[in-house]
């Protein structure tokens, strides 16, 4: 069987248009403008080809994105969602909201590593709720993404940064900010999907040049871009993500990497958003694809 995945969404926090922010992305997607087409917060969802999906992460907006795909709908007159594994990379708020969107109801596991598991639940009540179906799993150990083992996964450090709303009750660590590995036990086909990255190290960079499609961090376009929207916001490597051009930026390290790349989370002032604008041209043309929501690829 063949590997599936789905995006579910594509922009960073806020997706696109963001609520309130009146820049150029934003005004063309409240506009319908074709080229600049609506986008939720980051997810995607893994398949291993028996009709049932494990999300990679739960963003706010997983309600509109399972509404969205048939894949995920329960069967008629039952609450069966076919749903394996939610896997955790990270405690922002983006990645872990729509896990109480889900409250309702827990016939799937979530898995991320202890010390994520440990800080959400410790400074957020809420997310007890979940708690019944949080387990965890050790950095660099490998478990079943679904039910039978056909996808082996694992969850493996990269430089990041503690989100801001625990910057001030949580320390760095090397669970902070994870990629996550997915191989197909059948063909030896992997998968890395990383949507955080501050600085590509040498171990991140051997993760994502072995894998045969990668979703990466395309949170940002350059460094500063942010300061035109918010004056005296920090850049794009203080807030934990490598931009694409620049210095040390990401284009050219993954131009060259064989295989599909995908930039995901996506900010809503990034120009590569506007299918029309020279720089989604310019990533076009080094190879790389610029993610949308509903987008699909097999492994």
């Amino acid at each position: 069987m063949t590997v599936r995945v789905r995006i579910l969404g594509s922009a960073a926090g806020g997706g696109l248009p963001q609520w309130n922010c009146g820049g150029p992305n934003s005004m063309r997607a409240r506009q319908a403008n074709p080229d600049v087409p609506p986008r939720t917060q980051p997810s995607i969802a893994i398949s291993s080809g028996d009709g049932r999906w494990s999300l990679v992460n739960a963003s706010p907006d997983v309600r509109q994105q399972l509404a969205a795909f048939p894949g995920l709908h329960p069967r008629p007159d039952t609450r069966d969602v076919p749903l394996d594994t939610i896997v955790v990379t990270n405690a922002d708020l983006d990645h872990t909201i729509g896990l109480l969107v889900l409250r309702e109801s827990l016939p799937y596991r979530v898995i991320s590593t202890p010390w994520i598991h440990d800080t959400v639940l410790e400074h957020n009540a809420a997310f007890r709720l979940i708690a019944p179906a949080w387990g965890t799993c050790a950095l660099d150990e490998p478990f079943a993404l679904d039910r039978d083992g056909h996808l082996e996964a694992k969850l493996f450090p990269v430089p990041g940064k503690v989100p801001g709303y625990l910057s001030e009750l949580a320390r760095n660590h090397a669970e902070t900010t994870l990629g996550l590995r997915v191989v197909d036990q059948r063909s030896g086909r992997r998968l890395v999907y990383a949507p955080g990255i501050q600085e590509f190290d040498a171990a991140t960079c051997a993760e994502l040049r072995a894998a045969d499609v990668r979703f990466v961090d395309g949170t940002f376009f350059t460094a500063d871009e942010l300061l035109a929207m918010r004056p005296g916001a920090p850049d794009a490597f203080k807030m934990g993500h490598v931009p694409i051009t620049g210095d040390g930026g990401s284009l050219e390290v993954l131009a060259d990497m064989p295989g599909r790349t995908v930039y995901i989370h996506i900010n809503n002032t990034n120009p590569i958003l506007d299918a029309a604008s020279p720089e989604a041209a310019r990533v076009r043309q080094a190879g790389i694809e610029i993610a949308q929501d509903g987008m699909e690829l097999t492994l």
